[in-house]
């Protein structure tokens, strides 16, 4: 297969292309414009680098996302080499950066790559400057900074390979475990990123992106890095850390470039909500947004609602809420739907699949389940992955093309509803509760932060006991304990044991912003969470 699918080559036909690629937006009032021309020929010329610095199809190179204008080339070049691209997480802006570089060692320890990119300060950050080593199991790695591959000699075109070589790793968000990288094929790629365009419809002739999400998460980098690019549609780049600390700059975004499709975490949409004021949102125009998509986590139907509450009067139409599935051992989307629709518990419809592909809810024994009851979700179509890279998962990858998920949901009128988690399941006195519920019900009661609640269970005497752990600002009130008992109590019936406050950014999370249930259970029986 050698047609315009495959990302490279889509980047190669964009020769003297003046129309806009990508939008880079530092703040408000400035940007930077890359054409689709000055595309091609940044990446062409990245690969070109590389080339000289030895890489070959199939090498392994880590590559630091942040800067989406840094970033993007080189990860594009990479693909045009026929190289796999590792993504690498930046560094926190401040604090944590002794777990981000042991997460990143390890990162790097699993795939052994040829060499190591990314911006010169963060390979300050990591311990390494530019042209030094990073030390792996005792083997130097050399780490370049991405500006010194911007003026390499043009590579000619894309390096050709057949549809099951594989194309970038993509590490799992981790929140049940370790993480494992999902190897991503050229050819699963290809796959879904056409079906992203059919499922939602892109047009080059009418759709602008805007993108604020971290670009070394499948969201980020196969919804606007891959899809939105072969689809022929400019994504305006908000910084990811330009959202963080000021969420209004989402919209704000969209309202000045006239965005029509943009994508973001449940957790996200509460942020923008909350801290939305009615005089900012009066002076938008969010008229043109037709498809405002939300995943990557359990979503909460009503955090959907106050953020449509909040920016109607920004003409927000509701419609163009579009719940989604998807995971990283799918390439990236497998579902969306056409508007909010929700059960009686909350559990919203997150649609139908992607063209060309399948969707099944079953039982423990592997049979279908009947509409309405919660099973398994598996998956099957050409997006779904190699499987783990250097790490066998039959139990996932299944030899029949299915991948199980680990996910659970229930198919009812097509649509599929998507419960939670079968490893997070809160089992007290033989019944189950989804620690999201919790966590939700926590997240109502005021100085609780949106997206800072945990819910998991210890032994207890009789039966498994619910711990939730909240992060709360310092001057939080000191009944915020007994308002997350009360509200967990109200809405669900459930006891709590014990809350936990512990101080914002405590709450170990995943690269979208899912919380690591295990993991926070491990820190809390170890005494390790900081209050």
């Amino acid at each position: 297969m050698r047609g315009p699918q495959w990302v490279a080559d889509v980047v190669d036909l964009y020769a003297g292309d003046d129309r806009p690629a990508h939008i880079y937006r530092r703040d408000d009032v400035t940007s930077v414009t890359t054409t689709r021309g000055e595309l091609r020929d940044a990446v062409s010329r990245r690969a070109g680098a590389l080339a000289e610095l030895g890489v070959r199809a199939g090498h392994r190179v880590g590559v630091f996302a942040g800067d989406p204008e840094a970033f993007l080339p080189a990860f594009l070049a990479l693909l045009w080499l026929g190289a796999v691209a590792v993504p690498l997480p930046p560094p926190p802006p401040v604090g944590r950066r002794d777990a981000w570089r042991a997460t990143v060692q390890d990162a790097l320890a699993l795939v052994h790559p040829r060499l190591v990119c990314g911006p010169a300060d963060t390979l300050d950050a990591f311990g390494t400057g530019p042209a030094e080593v990073v030390a792996l199991d005792g083997r130097p790695v050399a780490a370049v900074p991405v500006a010194a591959l911007a003026d390499g000699p043009a590579h000619a075109a894309p390096v050709r390979l057949p549809p099951q070589a594989p194309a970038y790793t993509q590490f799992t968000s981790g929140s049940t475990g370790r993480s494992r990288a999902v190897l991503v094929t050229r050819g699963s790629l290809a796959a879904n990123s056409a079906a992203i365009k059919a499922g939602i419809s892109l047009d080059p002739d009418r759709d602008v992106g805007v993108c604020w999400l971290p670009l070394h998460h499948d969201m980020g980098l196969v919804g606007f890095g891959c899809a939105a690019l072969t689809a022929g549609v400019p994504v305006v780049y908000l910084p990811t850390a330009s959202f963080l600390r000021d969420p209004g700059s989402w919209m704000r975004t969209v309202s000045a470039y006239r965005g029509t499709v943009t994508f973001g975490p449940s957790f996200a949409f509460g942020l923008a909500a909350r801290r939305a004021r009615p005089d900012d949102v009066a002076a938008l125009d969010l008229s043109a947004l037709r498809i405002l998509g939300c995943g990557a986590e359990p979503i909460n139907a009503a955090t959907l609602q106050r953020f449509v509450a909040a920016y109607a009067p920004a003409n927000l139409d509701a419609a163009a809420l579009t719940p989604c599935y998807g995971l990283a051992e799918a390439t990236l989307a497998v579902s969306f739907a056409a508007g909010l629709r929700a059960d009686a518990a909350g559990t919203v419809d997150c649609g139908r699949p992607v063209p060309g592909h399948e969707v099944a809810v079953v039982d423990a024994a592997g049979s279908s389940c009947p509409a309405g009851q919660v099973g398994e979700i598996w998956v099957r179509g050409p997006s779904v992955a190699a499987g783990y890279l250097d790490q066998p998962a039959p139990e996932t990858f299944r030899s029949d093309g299915w991948l199980r998920t680990g996910d659970l949901g229930y198919l009812d009128g097509g649509g599929l509803y998507v419960t939670g988690r079968a490893k997070d399941l809160l089992v007290v006195r033989g019944a189950n509760t989804d620690p999201q519920r919790v966590e939700w019900a926590a997240s109502t009661v005021p100085g609780v932060r949106d997206g800072g609640a945990v819910a998991f269970t210890r032994p207890g005497e009789e039966t498994e006991e619910v711990v939730v752990v909240v992060e709360c600002a310092p001057n939080a009130a000191d009944a915020v304990p007994d308002a997350v008992r009360a509200a967990v109590a109200e809405g669900l019936g459930l006891a709590v044991a014990e809350v936990v406050r512990v101080r914002p950014g405590a709450v170990p999370k995943t690269t979208s912003g899912k919380p690591r249930r295990r993991e926070t259970r491990r820190r809390y029986l170890a005494g390790e969470l900081v209050g």
